[in-house]
Formats: structure tokens, C-alpha cells, sequence
């Protein structure tokens, strides 16, 4: 049986969905703070258990009887401290329950990643590699198709890609892909215990603003700018100040190298080339 918890959420809605294509609803559990807003997945068989994070008290029941755990940590708005807490519970959780298996998501790079939004995961994953269990760490790059796709949206209201990205590149999976390896590695004994899950390519933000241009049907430059500057910049579009200085971390990761490697990890499990990175951003401006 495998639990997948957080189902409620996007990047779960995936996984459940990719693995609904793979085995039996009644092999699959899902782990909710909500199970009214599940009853879909109730309705095409799969079982729907009340089970919270912040609540350790609820995960033994909502765990119980798994094989395998899913413990799905893309609450990216949820500070460090309290994620890292979240998710060390669910892994004891999953020991206690007798699992045999959990497969984590992480971030890309967690060892070398210097963005204080993902403090946590390095932790999470050295804890994970200590349970007396088969403990695999995904390292995603999910949001980040998104966080280009929301440059290329500014960019077709200003008329330009303005970010401090310098000459940095990023590779940016689709969330999809994703999913489906999640969903893959779920099923199967693993060869590692960690897989850096990137597109095949890394796209430099020239090339958002080339397919800004597209979309856009309009001629729309890139324009590097430092840090000060964009926060000028983007002030006028209402985010708040403490959201401005984690995109102005986030650029600054990318410039020091972070994410703009692509591997061959998502490959490997698909067993075909993954989308490439604009094409994946594509995606996420459509949805």
C-alpha cells in the first residue's frame, strides 16, 4: 500500500494522478488535513484518511498499513523551521507505521542550495538517511517553470524581462514529469537515494524573453538589473516586502550556479527525454 500525503495540494493531485495510471485505486491511500475536499479520489476507489502534519497525533492512523509513504514536501510558503518539524514528524511517522519505504521531495541541490526559504531540506534528508528504512530523497525542481512563467507575464504587461539573473540559466522541469518519476520511483526498489530531477537543458533569461517576444508577438528585451533596482521594480505589482527579498534570493542562488545544471536523473526514470525547460514554462503560463 502506498500512502501519498498533501493530495490536496498541486504537485500531489499529480503524483496521485500519475500513479492512478500505474496500479489499483485500492493500492493507493491518500493523507489530508481536508478529506471533504478529496471525496473525487473517494469516489474512483481510493482511500482517504485524515492525517496532518502539524498534528504528529493523526499520522500513525493515516500511515497505518503502508509499505511505502509519500511525504510530499512542497509547501513552499511554509517557513523552514516549521516545514522541517512537519516533515521529520511524518518520517517517524512512517517508521512507527512499519513502512519499508519513503520517498521525500526535496529541492534541487539541497547539500550546496544557500536560499533561506529551503534551509530545512538538507536536514530533512540526513534525517531521512538515518530511519531504519529505504529512504529516497526527490530533489525537485518544481515552482521553478512557474517563477519563470510569472517573468514572462511581467514581461508581456512592462514590455521587458527585467530580473538581476545576469547571465545565470535554470533548468525548469514540468511539473508533469515530475509527477509521473515521483510516481515511478513510488513502485520500485531504487538504485540511489537521491535524484536531481531536472529538465534536460538550462535556459538562460535571454531566452524567456525570446519567448516572451513569441507569445507576445512583439519585440521584448532582457534587462539584467541588480538587486536594488528590481525591488523598485516589482514594488508597483503589491508583493510584499518579505516576498521581494526571497525572489531577490532566489536570483541571487541562480547566479552563484544553483539549479542551472541539468541532469540526467528524470530521464533515467522516465525512460524518455523530459520536456524541455521552455516548453515547460509554456505549460505553466497555460494553466
Amino acid at each position: 500500500m502506498i500512502v501519498i500525503t498533501g493530495a490536496n495540494g498541486v504537485f500531489g493531485r499529480h503524483v496521485t494522478e500519475q500513479l492512478l495510471k500505474l496500479v489499483p485505486a485500492k493500492d493507493i491511500v491518500v493523507s489530508v488535513r481536508d478529506t471533504a475536499k478529496a471525496e473525487p479520489l473517494t469516489q474512483r476507489g481510493v482511500a482517504v484518511r485524515h492525517g496532518d502534519f502539524e498534528q504528529p497525533e493523526t499520522l500513525p492512523a493515516a500511515f497505518a498499513g503502508a509499505d511505502v509513504v509519500f511525504v510530499n514536501a512542497t509547501n513552499y510558503g511554509t517557513p523552514p523551521q516549521q516545514r522541517g518539524r512537519q516533515q521529520a514528524a511524518a518520517i517517524h511517522a512512517a517508521v512507527a507505521a512499519g513502512a519499508t519505504r519513503v520517498v521525500l521531495t526535496s529541492w534541487i541541490e539541497a547539500d550546496t542550495c544557500t536560499l533561506p526559504a529551503a534551509a530545512d531540506y538538507a536536514q530533512t534528508e540526513r534525517l531521512l538517511a538515518q530511519a531504519n528504512l529505504e529512504g529516497i530523497a526527490l530533489r525537485l525542481t518544481y515552482g521553478l517553470a512557474d517563477a519563470a512563467a510569472r517573468d514572462v507575464r511581467w514581461a508581456l504587461s512592462s514590455g521587458e524581462v527585467v530580473a538581476p539573473a545576469a547571465t545565470a540559466r535554470v533548468t525548469t522541469a514540468a511539473t508533469t514529469d515530475l509527477a509521473e518519476a515521483a510516481a515511478r520511483v513510488l513502485l520500485e526498489p531504487s538504485p540511489t537515494h537521491i535524484y536531481e530531477l531536472t529538465a534536460p537543458d538550462a535556459i538562460s533569461w535571454q531566452d524567456i524573453a525570446t519567448l516572451a517576444s513569441e507569445i507576445g508577438n512583439k519585440e521584448i528585451p532582457y534587462r539584467a538589473v541588480d538587486s536594488d533596482e528590481y525591488r523598485t521594480v516589482v514594488a508597483p505589482n503589491g508583493w510584499p516586502d518579505s516576498a521581494v527579498s526571497q525572489l531577490i534570493d532566489l536570483y541571487t542562488a541562480f547566479r552563484a550556479g544553483w539549479a542551472n545544471t541539468a541532469y540526467k536523473d528524470l530521464e533515467r526514470v522516465l525512460g524518455r527525454t523530459p520536456t524541455p525547460s521552455l516548453d515547460a514554462v509554456r505549460d505553466a503560463l497555460a494553466r
